[in-house]
C-alpha cells in the first residue's frame, strides 16, 4: 500500500492527541537521527529539529515525508510508553516504534480492516505491511470525516518554520503530491514503491454525495489521475441515479428507504 500507510499514521496520531488531551499546535517532537536519515520521500527535517505535531501532519501528507512519519511514531510511541508506565524487562528497553505500530494494528482491528497489517508508519516496502483497496477506502472514509484531517489533505501548499538543534529557525515549504486537487478532489494520499506500484486514495464530492476511490498498483504514475477521475465520475453518476430511483420508490411509504453512504474502491492491476 506504499505511502497510503500514512493515512493510518495520521489517524492514529490524531486519536492519541485526543486521548492525551494534547494540542497539535503546541505538542512538539524532536526529530531523531533515524527519522532525519530515512530513505524515500522526505520533508527536509534534520536531526535535532523541534517540530510541532501540526507541522508534522502537513509534512506527512503533502510531500509524503517519511521523516515526519518516523518523527510522529517515535514521538507518540514515547508518550504511549510513558503514559502506560511500561518498564523494561531484563534490561531490554521498550521500543517506542513498536508500541506505535502495535497501536496502528489495534486501530485497524477496531475499524474492521480485516486484510490490513502494519509493520512501519511510512509504507516503505517491508514484508508484512499490507492492505487492500477496500480496506484502505474504509480507512480513508473514517479519516476524512475529521475536519482537521480533511483540511490537511486538501491543502495544496503549506509553509512553516522549524527550530534546529542550535535554536535557529528555518523555513520549510511543502507542496501536495496529489494532482487531483486541481480537479475538485479532496486529498487523500498518494504513494508508490516498487512492490506496491503507483497508489492513490482520493475523495470527490458532488452536492451531498461523495465517493472515495482507492487505486493500488496502477500501470503508471499518471494513470492514477485519469483512472481515479473515471471511477469517481462513474460512481457518482450511478449513486445519483440509484438515489433517484429509491426516492421514487419510497415516495408515500412510511418509513422511506434509507440512502446510505457508499465507498467505491477500485483496484487497478498492471498488465
Amino acid at each position: 500500500m506504499a505511502s497510503l500507510t500514512k493515512i493510518m499514521t495520521l489517524l492514529l496520531s490524531y486519536h492519541l492527541l485526543q486521548k492525551y488531551g494534547e494540542s497539535p499546535e503546541i505538542l512538539t517532537f524532536t526529530v531523531n537521527k533515524v527519522a532525519a536519515c530515512i530513505n524515500g520521500t522526505h520533508s527536509g527535517l534534520r536531526e535535532g529539529d523541534q517540530v510541532t505535531v501540526l507541522d508534522l501532519f502537513y509534512g506527512l501528507m503533502l510531500p509524503s515525508g517519511n521523516d515526519c512519519a518516523l518523527a510522529l511514531a517515535y514521538g507518540f510511541g514515547n508518550l504511549i510508553v510513558k503514559r502506560k508506565k511500561k518498564k523494561a524487562i531484563d534490561g531490554t528497553p521498550i521500543s517506542p516504534m513498536k508500541e506505535f505500530i502495535k497501536e496502528m494494528n489495534k486501530l485497524a482491528i477496531k475499524l474492521s480492516l480485516k486484510n490490513t497489517h502494519y509493520v512501519n508508519p511510512h509504507g516503505l516496502s517491508e514484508k508484512g505491511n499490507r492492505s487492500t483497496a477496500a480496506d484502505l477506502g474504509k480507512l480513508a472514509s473514517v479519516a476524512i470525516q475529521i475536519p482537521l484531517i480533511e483540511k490537511i489533505v486538501s491543502t495544496k501548499c503549506y509553509s512553516t518554520f522549524v527550530t534546529d538543534i542550535r535554536g535557529n529557525q528555518r523555513k520549510l515549504e511543502w507542496h501536495n503530491t496529489n494532482k487531483l486537487l486541481d480537479k475538485g478532489f479532496s486529498g487523500i494520499k498518494t504513494g508508490t514503491t516498487p512492490n506496491a506500484g503507483p497508489c492513490l486514495s482520493s475523495l470527490l464530492r458532488s452536492g451531498n454525495e461523495g465517493v472515495i476511490v482507492t487505486l493500488l498498483n496502477c500501470k503508471t504514475l499518471d494513470h492514477r489521475w485519469s483512472e481515479a477521475e473515471k471511477l469517481a465520475q462513474w460512481a457518482l453518476n450511478n449513486i445519483c441515479s440509484m438515489k433517484e430511483k429509491l426516492e421514487s420508490l419510497s415516495s408515500g411509504t412510511n418509513p422511506p428507504f434509507k440512502i446510505s453512504t457508499r465507498i467505491i474502491a477500485g483496484l487497478c492491476k498492471q498488465h
